[in-house]
């Protein structure tokens, strides 16, 4: 198994880099991904930001090649929300969760 991905930290990593480069392509953006995992809280990472209004697709041909552009504000926070992060729950709290207290 892979180790579980932040999609808000991936979103951080995101929102620097278009800002950086303006415009990137999604193959660009997640050139340095390690695993699927990663590519997928990406993607997650930009519909987030697509939804926030900070960011543009762009897709020339059906299939093609999507070009994704910066259209937020320069500098300053951006609204990372953990709407796609899962909490992770450890095996102790697992065997809890269903006990009660007599």
């Amino acid at each position: 198994h892979f180790p579980l991905v932040s999609v808000a930290e991936e979103s951080r990593l995101v929102v620097e880099a278009l800002r950086r480069s303006k415009s990137l392509s999604f193959r660009n953006l997640v050139f340095d991904a390690e695993n699927t995992s990663v590519v997928v809280a990406r993607f997650l990472a930009l519909l987030d930001l697509y939804r926030q209004g900070v960011l543009r697709f762009d897709q020339v041909i059906a299939m093609g090649e999507l070009q994704i552009s910066w259209t937020g504000s320069e500098s300053g926070e951006v609204e990372i929300t953990d709407e796609f992060d899962i909490p992770v729950i450890s095996e102790d709290d697992e065997a809890t969760e269903g006990s009660t207290n007599v």
